[in-house]
């Protein structure tokens, strides 16, 4: 059977794009593969459930563009479908004369993204939230920024795509395209046109596909500490101002529809794909050359990674975490803190060659009647449905 549209990948993006392709093309015939026995077993599953309003990328790039009209339409879906949605609005605070430094430039970039941002003095900010430390003058707020639960919105998405006659396998793993037929161990099935969502292991389908690319895989492993301290409460995500040079948010709260509060996530390199719990990969010479990848880049400090790492080290006990995590929040013990054996996640980075940076933005590459998605790295949860109108303008539809 040829199909339309096939789409490798049940996260977010892959879900999202069936559910507009199927709104532009009512009558097409589409299939997506996923290799796991659901939708949310990585990032999709694991996400924070943080929308984003589009207040850190740079103006006019895919992420701040995507992100701002995505994360309204996200909203929109959210609550025709009477899901869970906890609109609390994020503060960001300085942590260090640096990150104060960078309050101003934050606020300018959010304003040409056309995000509604506040700035709110010290004593307003510890009024509305008694366990935050603000030391200094002036944090940002904007009232924007929202939680929901991502697996119910996989869920969601996945009812009415069955109800449209989009055809899920999982169990599926793809192992290559060759022209319009993608091969899995199992079976060969030919498309119209193929999307590769294939999240951590797209970059992999792309190269066994004969893509020719500069980038290469760089994987980092995202943890959270659980606050077991029943009485610390927050009204708002409160969050840093972050280190713009990094693709990365710094130590924030997250919680969820049960009331649990986190801090995290560590941004700790690692060398596999899907090592939740422990750093190794189970492909050795992968686990090899990223091994290798990471150790040149941090020797010769490539886009700061010598100092990413560096921090990160300071972050593996609960001592160092506190340590850290003290610079934004009060009232709170070391032993407070118990660490998250299920609210992990790895982000699936790339890394340019030709800058020596990691990238800071969505890649999207055509190759003949494929779509490459190869990173698509946060706020691609928020940003998933203007991120599948946009595919679907890449592939020329």
């Amino acid at each position: 059977m040829k199909y339309d549209f096939a789409i490798i990948g049940s996260g977010i993006i892959g879900l999202t794009l069936a559910y507009k392709l199927k709104q532009k093309f009512n009558n097409s015939k589409i299939l997506i593969l996923e290799k796991e026995p659901n939708s949310v077993s990585h990032g999709s599953g694991r996400n924070s459930g943080v929308i984003h309003s589009g207040i850190y990328y740079e103006p006019r790039s895919l992420r701040a563009n995507l992100c701002v009209a995505g994360a309204k339409e996200l909203k929109e879906y959210i609550k025709s479908k009477k899901l869970w949605i906890n609109e609390c609005g994020k503060i960001l605070i300085p942590t260090s004369d640096d990150s104060n430094s960078n309050l101003n430039n934050l606020y300018e970039r959010g304003q040409k993204n056309g995000v509604s941002i506040n700035k709110i003095k010290k004593d307003e900010v510890e009024k509305i939230e008694p366990y935050v430390n603000c030391q200094f003058d002036c944090a940002l707020h904007i009232p924007f920024t929202s939680v929901a639960d991502p697996k119910e919105v996989s869920k969601s998405l996945i009812d009415d795509l069955v109800k449209l006659d989009v055809e899920i396998k999982y169990n599926s793993k793809v192992l290559k395209i060759e022209n319009n037929q993608i091969l899995t161990k199992e079976n060969n099935f030919e498309a119209g046109h193929i999307f590769n969502c294939a999240g951590l292991f797209a970059d992999e389908i792309a190269k066994n596909s004969n893509l020719e690319f500069r980038y290469s895989f760089l994987p980092f492993k995202g943890k959270y500490w659980k606050i077991k301290n029943k009485e610390f409460r927050l009204n708002h995500l409160i969050y840093p101002i972050p280190d713009l040079r990094y693709p990365f948010l710094g130590l924030h709260s997250s919680h969820n529809r049960n009331g649990d509060f986190y801090i995290g996530p560590s941004s700790t390199p690692v060398f596999g794909r899907e090592q939740y719990e422990s750093f190794i990969g189970d492909n050795i010479k992968e686990t090899i050359n990223l091994m290798f990848n990471f150790s040149k880049k941090i020797i010769l400090n490539e886009n700061k990674l010598r100092t990413l790492a560096l921090q990160e080290i300071s972050l593996l006990t609960k001592q160092g975490f506190y340590n850290q995590i003290k610079k934004m929040f009060k009232n709170l013990k070391a032993n407070d803190l118990e660490l998250s054996n299920t609210k992990v996640g790895i982000r699936s980075q790339i890394f340019d060659p030709q800058s020596k940076n990691l990238v800071n933005d969505f890649v999207i590459i055509n190759q003949k009647q494929t779509t490459h998605v190869l990173n698509a790295i946060s706020p691609a949860w928020s940003a998933s449905f203007a991120f599948a109108d946009h595919l679907i303008k890449e592939a020329n539809l």
